[in-house]
Formats: C-alpha cells, sequence, structure tokens
C-alpha cells in the first residue's frame, strides 16, 4: 500500500501544476483540491499557514550563484508581492513569503525571463544543488564546479524521468576543501579528490537528517568531471526504481542506502554508468563555520571576495 502523496502522483504528475496554475489562480483556497495543494509544491510554492490563501514561492539558486542582474529581479519581485522581504533559505535558496497564487503566475515568467527558476524547488524531485558559492573565484577549489553544477542542474531541471521520486533529493556539488556543500547530509554528494595527480571527487550517498539522521556513506569510486552528471542520474534512477514508498517519514534514499549497503548501491550504479575508477583521496581540511566572513583573497590576483553574516537570512 502506498501514501497519499503516492496517490497523488499517480493520478497526476507534479508538473502538469505548472500548466494548471493560472486556472487555479482563479479559485478561492478551499475550492482546490488537496491534492493540487501539494502539487503546487513541485512550481517551487508552498502553502503558508495559517492557511489562508497565502503562498510562498522558493527560487533556486544552484550552488549559492547569483548575478546583480537577478538579485534585482528578485529585489523587485519582493517589493512587489512579497512585503518588501526576502528569506536566504540554508539550501542555497531564496523564497518570497505573502504571495498569492495570482502574484504567482506573474512572479513565475519574470524568474524565468532572468535566468531563475522555481520549477521543483519542493516536491519529490531534484532539489537545488548545493555547493560551493564561490566556484571559480575560490583560491582553494580543486577545480571550478560551476559548469557541473549547471550541467546536472539543466538536466533534472523539469525533467519528468525524475519528477515523481519516492521523496526529496538533495545533490551536493563541492571542491572546496571545507566541506562547503555539506557533502555528509545529502542524499548525493560529490567531495573533492585526487588520483594519482588528477583532479576529481569522491562521492557520498544515503545522507539525511530530520528525525532519523543518516551521515551519507562513501562509494568506492573516484569520480571524473566528466562523469558527474552519469552518476548523479544513476543514483537517481535507483532511488526512483527501487526506493521506498509506503510510509512517508521512511522512503527517503537513507534508507535504501543504509539496508543495501555501499557496495550494493556501488554496483547497481556501475551497471547503469559502467565500470568507474576505484580509488581517490578525498582533499580536506579543518572545517571553519565563519571561515568565509570578511575579507579573502580571490584566485584572480589583486581581487577579493566578502563575505557578510545575514542574521536569520532575512533580508
Amino acid at each position: 500500500m502506498t501514501n497519499r502523496n503516492e496517490q497523488w502522483k499517480h493520478e497526476k504528475d507534479g508538473l502538469e501544476i505548472l500548466k494548471e496554475l493560472p486556472a487555479l489562480a482563479e479559485k478561492a483556497f478551499k475550492e482546490i483540491d488537496p491534492g493540487d495543494i501539494e502539487r503546487l509544491k513541485w512550481a517551487g510554492i508552498y502553502a503558508q499557514r495559517p492557511r489562508d490563501g497565502h503562498f510562498l514561492v522558493r527560487v533556486k539558486l544552484p550552488s549559492g550563484q547569483l548575478t546583480a542582474a537577478q538579485a534585482k529581479v528578485l529585489a523587485d519581485l519582493a517589493a512587489a508581492y512579497g512585503k518588501g522581504e526576502i528569506q536566504i533559505t540554508i539550501r542555497q535558496a531564496v523564497q518570497i513569503h505573502n504571495i498569492t497564487l495570482r502574484d504567482a503566475v506573474d512572479i513565475l515568467p519574470r524568474l524565468k525571463a532572468a535566468d531563475l527558476s522555481s520549477v521543483e524547488a519542493c516536491g519529490d524531485v531534484p532539489r537545488t544543488i548545493l555547493g560551493n558559492p564561490l566556484a571559480g573565484v575560490d583560491a582553494e577549489e580543486l577545480l571550478d564546479t560551476r559548469p557541473l553544477v549547471e550541467e546536472v542542474f539543466r538536466f533534472f531541471l523539469g525533467n519528468r524521468d525524475f519528477s515523481n521520486l519516492p521523496r526529496k533529493f538533495k545533490i551536493s556539488i563541492s571542491a572546496n576543501p571545507h566541506d562547503a556543500g555539506f557533502a555528509r547530509i545529502n542524499d548525493l554528494a560529490f567531495v573533492p579528490a585526487r588520483r594519482e595527480g588528477e583532479a576529481g571527487f569522491v562521492a557520498y550517498v544515503g545522507g539525511g537528517l530530520s528525525a532519523e539522521p543518516h551521515l551519507a556513506v562513501r562509494l568506492p569510486f573516484f569520480i571524473r568531471p566528466a562523469e558527474v552528471k552519469a552518476v548523479a542520474e544513476a543514483v537517481a534512477t535507483l532511488f526512483r526504481d527501487e526506493g521506498y514508498r509506503e510510509k512517508r517519514n521512511h522512503c527517503r534514499l537513507k534508507y535504501l542506502v543504509a539496508d543495501l549497503g555501499a557496495e550494493r548501491v556501488a554496483e547497481k550504479i556501475e551497471a547503469q554508468t559502467g565500470a568507474l575508477l576505484r580509488g581517490g583521496e578525498e582533499v580536506t581540511a579543518p572545517w571553519n563555520y565563519g571561515r568565509f566572513y570578511g575579507t579573502h583573497a580571490q584566485k584572480q590576483p589583486g581581487l577579493c571576495y566578502v563575505g557578510v553574516h545575514v542574521k536569520n537570512g532575512h533580508i
């Protein structure tokens, strides 16, 4: 027997809500089917409490990166619809609260025009990719992960092959040695590594917090940058096809990984990707929560970045 969420997803793919949003926006909140309230998450839209017809929209910022032009669009949207406030989440997204569905009909196209997206920022889908927000300027990074994050992000975005997972699926890709991507609490994480002088990654699977925390376990592979997308696709496929769909609180990938074990998971990944190299030494350094605050030299000579603290992520 599957849970109520699985029944809703069986009735209609969550991504269908994007086409139906204008019609839903014309309804009173109490008239909207509960299944559609859940499916709105596939558009990145959450019903707020108390449930009075107000929502929040979550915008994905892969690896926490944002251009000045995009920041202005978010600020304009927050001023117009969100009482002038934005919330930065702990997973490198931003949220605009107190919107209506009619507001969302205007907001989503304006996000798309700025090359931003709220699609699948929530729901049983691959969420935004966590990573090093300093990628490309970080003097300590082993390699620039921006092209990899972009490739994986674009592959999963709106991809109906992965729009019905058992639960949310969180990916981290970082080449910073200080664990900027919080590797071991993600479903899948790529961590900087070297093998015989070559720069790449080792991967961890099956992490997650909530009521039953699991730390992700390391896979035996050394993953070259060109193999990152294939490994991410293989893990997502395993989760989709073999993940649990009965008890809602037992549907995360961490439970499947715990039952299969790392070696069996590795075999199933290679069945899809082909043979992968073994080994690799992680490139790690002591973790420091406040490391990026203040002024630091970039890899570009003569330039610096500045890290500031945003209290409670509220602007």
